[in-house]
């Protein structure tokens, strides 16, 4: 938990505008809960570097994308997807993917084959994932520019402590 806080406070004071700080943090925060896992890191990399962004916002930005809500949001995100696609899945086909994972393995070449037979699914899951995180990056910006703007007033309105001297 502490290095959370760290890095939020990393956030807060990072030596940019306010508006570029959560610009860069916005567009982490997209790449973080877009459908190109495993590659979010070196996107957000990528993204900092060819359009001159805050590397440390759009990093935490990108990192705000966890496992603990990873599993969550894909589902959401694929049924979204489905919603919008008109797909729908036989109840069948998501127990033998299951029993294949299971039986060989969920990183093994053979489950990866089943599910990539699956092109409604697929596609599902990547359009799904990318509006959500189109969304959730539009309410970020906001959001992060008022709690950036907030605590730097709240610093700058704070009297400064003076050092004893030595």
């Amino acid at each position: 938990m502490r290095r959370f806080k760290d890095l939020i406070r990393k956030l807060l004071w990072v030596d940019d505008t306010p508006e570029r700080t959560a610009r860069a943090f916005s567009v982490g925060v997209f790449l973080g809960f877009s459908p190109f896992l495993g590659f979010h890191t070196l996107a957000g990399l990528a993204f900092a570097f060819l359009f001159k962004l805050n590397r440390v916002a759009l990093l935490i930005g990108v990192w705000t994308n966890n496992p603990w809500w990873m599993v969550p949001y894909y589902v959401a995100a694929t049924w979204v997807g489905m919603k919008l696609v008109g797909f729908q899945i036989d109840r069948a086909v998501v127990v033998e993917n299951l029993r294949a994972g299971a039986e060989h393995g969920f990183f093994a070449s053979g489950f990866w084959k089943h599910v990539a037979s699956q092109w409604g699914f697929l596609c599902s899951f990547g359009i799904g994932s990318l509006i959500l995180a189109f969304l959730i990056s539009l309410a970020a910006y906001p959001l992060c520019l008022r709690w950036i703007k907030f605590y730097r007033s709240k610093r700058h309105s704070r009297p400064v402590p003076e050092r004893a001297s030595e």
